[in-house]
């Protein structure tokens, strides 16, 4: 959608709110996905510098989460800068997202949007044989780390201490004592975060309220991918506000369009993406923050790279002779044939290349299969347009 399109539905959704908007959307085209950032941060505060000083900021968001540290940062930033400010949901809203929407003052909310589970997940390497030479990439949720400490202490209720040092030795033995020590510290962590974003609000809840939603949020509810709607929200005690017909369908209007802007409903088969050229790329966005003001897109291209298992012995035939007639001597020549005769040789050079070249592919297709597909997003970053 052009940008012009895109600003007067922000405009209308100002005033509709009777305030300003700002929209931060990630992307999560298959099978690429962006997150929450700390990249997002300066974009974003060239938008609300560029304001106005607003009585209110909406931030109308899509994301499936991010940095836990970020939401903290943006929420700051965006109380110093208004006396209120809320967040519009037309969908999802995940986890880093949700933790944003506990600072607002409203969390206003479509019949499809959805907040979810503050269970942070960690990327963690660790060997991938008994013998420790091959490593291997994994993600913990931190909340099931700590759920099995709860289980084995409370449910088995273990207290002769070496039965209780064999069950908890099954999880020393899958993560280190540093993995552990980090897991334990994010557990902490992030509830102090949604501590203080709920703290933040310019009308608090109790404690009690804060303590139960953090819970919740945090612990209670057991799967990562538990979509929470509107009427659950609520009753958490979070300040959930229902968006009108209108707002609903403005709100849900404009995500389409970023979802046109990002070809999120346009998901790409990393195999099928290979199958007849070993590289395939196609520029695009990720990411869009923008405001009436402007427009920053983190723009730059979805790419997949085939990987093949590479034979023994690859057996390549380039057979392209380039010989000068019998007798031929080119010293015996005029100077003027002797430099188109050069020139023909140049070109014969650059085609003999390219023939080969099309002879090591050729050659790799037939005898290399592919095995796998790398997925990547080359170039990005955050670009600004008027």
């Amino acid at each position: 959608m052009p940008r012009v399109e895109r600003k007067a539905l922000i405009e209308r959704i100002e005033e509709m709110r009777s305030s300003r908007v700002i929209v931060y959307v990630t992307g999560d085209r298959t099978p690429w996905g962006a997150q929450i950032g700390n990249d997002a941060l300066r974009p974003l505060y060239d938008h609300i510098r560029n304001l106005d000083s607003p009585q209110a900021l909406d931030v109308f968001i899509y994301s499936r989460g991010g940095d836990i540290d970020v939401p903290w940062r943006i929420a700051s930033g965006l109380r110093a800068a208004a006396p209120r400010w809320n967040v519009l949901i037309p969908w999802r809203a995940n986890s880093a997202a949700t933790l944003l929407a506990l600072g607002a003052d409203e969390i206003v909310m479509g019949p499809q949007a959805e907040l979810g589970p503050i269970d942070p997940i960690m990327n963690i390497r660790r060997p991938g044989d008994p013998s420790g030479q091959g490593m291997v990439e994994e993600a913990v949720n931190v909340e099931d780390v700590m759920s099995y400490v709860r289980f084995v202490k409370e449910r088995l209720e273990l207290a002769d201490p070496r039965a209780l040092g064999d069950s908890l030795g099954k999880l020393t033995d899958r993560l280190d004592a540093i993995t552990l020590g980090n897991a334990y510290r994010t557990h902490s962590h992030i509830r102090e975060v949604a501590r203080r974003m709920l703290a933040s609000r310019s009308e608090p809840a109790e404690d009690s309220t804060m303590k139960s939603i953090i819970e919740t949020l945090a612990e209670k509810v057991y799967a990562h991918g538990h979509a929470i709607g509107r009427q659950e929200a609520g009753a958490l005690g979070l300040p959930v506000v229902d968006a009108s017909t209108e707002l609903d369908t403005a709100m849900w209007k404009l995500l389409e369009e970023y979802e046109d802007l990002m070809a999120t409903r346009n998901p790409v088969d990393p195999a099928e993406a290979v199958r007849t050229e070993d590289e395939w790329r196609e520029p695009g966005v990720l990411g869009a923050i923008e405001s009436s003001w402007g427009v920053h897109e983190f723009s730059g291209d979805f790419m997949v790279r085939g990987q093949r298992q590479m034979p023994a012995n690859l057996q390549i035939n380039v057979n392209i002779p380039v010989n000068l007639p019998p007798g031929l001597n080119p010293q015996m020549l005029p100077e003027q044939l002797q430099q188109l005769l050069q020139q023909m040789l140049q070109e014969a050079q650059q085609g003999l290349i390219a023939q080969a070249q099309q002879a090591v592919n050729d050659a790799m297709k037939a005898q290399a299969p592919l095995v796998g597909a790398e997925v990547a997003f080359r170039g990005g970053g955050w670009r600004f347009t008027s």
